[in-house]
């Protein structure tokens, strides 16, 4: 089959989470079938090296330049009367639009997959082709809601989050398949879709054969990790929330503990944060695996977003223990107590990191619990799977013609 992949993020070198869900499914993808790579990169991305990767395993790749959200551009403003939300409608990009219908009319396309809400109204462009919207989630709309309730921002988010629902509703009834990563994603998506909307939940999942414990690092004493860029809302507030309200608790208890935050900061200003005793801001690390592997712990204190962790499972893959939050944890298939460690308040994070801090066997025992669940899981030659089933169940699916004329957007 031949397979066109439209990604909102370049997916190598795989420095985020989504971007490590979207190069290793396409990796799978392709080990099966044609793949065609039409992808949004930025301006210091997609180096004729990063290409080249890629194409080795894709039979074609095709950059597009990644428009940026403006809410006060006039397109932005316009959106107010578009039935899309109006994010959407700000950052259409032509030229993709342009490049989907080249490679419609060059080629024909069995399955058309867009990775991302950012990229769903790309999908009606083809409507005799089989589409897929690859993790689709709608969550933080929902807690943008829940936020914004009581407040002048209120009636905003609520047209969002409708415009939303009624866009993944449009798609369904037009024959579109929905991925997810979580169980809770899915009954969003069948709240807002209907009961009979075609919904798989495909997680997130790692590479346990290149993330596994090693024998070579030795964890440092009273040392805790918070692996995510603090450019994304809902890592800033995890880390703030931790910095402020648990890790006064942890230092009062055990003064020389340490708490290490890894990822870019951006135009974010943690400058508050980073001078709390026993706290570093890392920055960006190219691997964060040895890092990880230095430590008792990983915590996970999200109070906010959607999707499954790809921290949580990359640390269990290498044998670190986590402390979450619920929220942090959540879509996961884990037993508290027996794959992690799970409280919901600062004093209840606290102790937990106290009973890590003070029990080997405890730490022992969960990451060995941890790394067999993903093993079994969540590695991504399982999880792929899940895709490939969809994916060849849709282009099973007699179409019209695929090579019809693509329709006005």
């Amino acid at each position: 089959m031949h397979i066109v992949f439209i990604s909102w993020w370049w997916p190598y070198p795989a420095s985020n989470g989504s971007k490590i869900r979207i190069y290793n499914l396409v990796r799978h993808l392709a080990s099966r079938h044609q793949v065609t790579l039409l992808s949004f990169a930025e301006a210091d991305e997609a180096t004729a090296e990063q290409v080249a990767h890629l194409r080795a395993f894709c039979a074609r790749v095709e950059v597009v330049r990644k428009p940026m959200y403006n809410p006060g551009a006039v397109k932005a403003l316009m959106g107010y009367l578009s039935s899309w939300p109006r994010s959407l409608v700000d950052v259409y990009s032509e030229e993709m639009d342009a490049l989907v219908r080249r490679v419609a009319a060059e080629t024909p396309i069995d399955v058309l997959i867009a990775s991302e809400f950012q990229t769903m109204r790309y999908l009606e462009l083809l409507p005799d082709v089989p589409v897929i919207l690859e993790e689709f989630e709608i969550t933080s709309f929902h807690d943008a809601v829940r936020r914004s309730a009581g407040t002048t921002a209120a009636l905003r988010t609520q047209m969002t989050l409708s415009k939303m629902q009624n866009a993944v509703r449009r798609l369904v009834n037009q024959g579109a398949a929905v991925t997810v990563v979580s169980e809770t994603e899915a009954e969003y998506v069948r709240r807002a879709a209907g009961a009979d909307a075609m919904v798989q939940v495909v997680p997130n999942g790692v590479d346990t054969t290149v993330h596994q414990p090693s024998n070579r690092i030795q964890p440092q004493a009273q040392t805790l990790i918070y692996s995510g860029a603090v450019t994304y809302s809902a890592n800033y507030d995890a880390v703030a929330y931790f910095i402020r309200e648990v890790w006064p608790l942890v230092r009062a208890r055990y003064p020389e503990a340490r708490f290490t935050v890894t990822g870019g900061t951006g135009s974010v200003d943690v400058s508050d944060l980073a001078v709390v005793p026993g706290v570093t801001f890392s920055g960006y690390l190219p691997s964060v695996a040895e890092v990880v592997q230095g430590q008792w712990a990983v915590v996970t204190p999200l109070r906010e977003g959607g999707g499954t962790r790809l921290k949580i499972l990359e640390a269990m893959a290498l044998g670190t223990p986590v402390v979450s939050t619920s929220k942090g944890a959540e879509g996961l298939a884990v037993v508290a107590g027996e794959h992690l460690l799970v409280a919901d308040d600062a004093e209840g994070l606290a102790a937990a990191i106290s009973r890590l801090f003070e029990d080997e066997g405890l730490r022992q025992r969960l990451a060995n619990n941890g790394r067999a669940l993903v093993a079994r899981e969540y590695d991504w030659n399982v999880i792929a799977g899940r895709l490939l089933e969809l994916v060849e169940l849709m282009g099973s699916r007699t179409v019209k013609d695929s090579t019809a004329k693509p329709a006005s957007i």
